[in-house]
């Protein structure tokens, strides 16, 4: 019985997050209310708010499954690379994360766009951090999480991650990025000899 309405839950939850989905991507984060919510999906309002009492949890759980996305691309990745799991393999896969286009990263960028007014969600940035470097949300490449690579942990590569993912989104410059990807390859690979001599601030 336990089990069952636990499968229950987790349906639910999943519209709830699919409905967030569709209206964050219409109308942003900050034009979007709890009732725009409620009103795509087949729940009542107190099923929703059973599960969720705010917008800020239901993206919290968006960009959980957002890590979980990346971590399934990353893993494809090295289910077809040959060589150990080192700096080269390393680079490429944060490269293929900045520039692959979904739905995911498309909220993703809401967030990153909303984050500057709006205190909730700057408190959910280390959060986020975390998670992705280090739980179980943000999963592991072969057994080995993102942040047991020291060179993933500085703010500096996560900034600059994020502004090659906002050019892609917002400058639409993901096909250009895709055309130069091997210099942002190589670009990573700098970043992480200079991060080894002690260079990165």
């Amino acid at each position: 019985m336990e089990e069952k309405k636990q499968k229950v839950g987790q349906i639910r939850k999943k519209e709830i997050l699919e409905a967030a989905k569709k209206v964050f991507l219409r109308k942003g984060f900050a034009d979007t209310v709890m009732e725009d919510i409620i009103t795509e999906t087949s729940l009542s309002r107190g099923g929703v708010y059973y599960h969720y009492k705010s917008i800020v949890e239901i993206l919290h759980d968006l960009m959980r499954e957002g890590m979980a996305y990346r971590m399934d691309k990353m893993n494809e990745f090295m289910a077809k690379y040959s060589n150990e799991l080192g700096k080269e393999a390393l680079a490429e896969m944060l490269v293929d994360r900045m520039l692959d286009e979904n739905e995911l990263m498309s909220i993703y960028v809401i967030y990153l766009q909303a984050i500057k007014n709006n205190d909730e969600l700057k408190k959910l940035y280390p959060v986020l951090k975390e998670e992705t470097l280090h739980s179980d949300y943000g999963g592991d490449i072969k057994g080995v999480k993102l942040g047991d690579f020291r060179w993933n942990t500085t703010d500096f590569v996560l900034y600059f991650m994020n502004a090659i993912i906002l050019g892609c989104e917002i400058l639409e410059a993901r096909d250009n990025f895709w055309q130069n990807r091997d210099f942002l390859i190589k670009v990573m690979m700098l970043y992480f000899d200079y991060y080894d001599e002690g260079k990165i601030k």
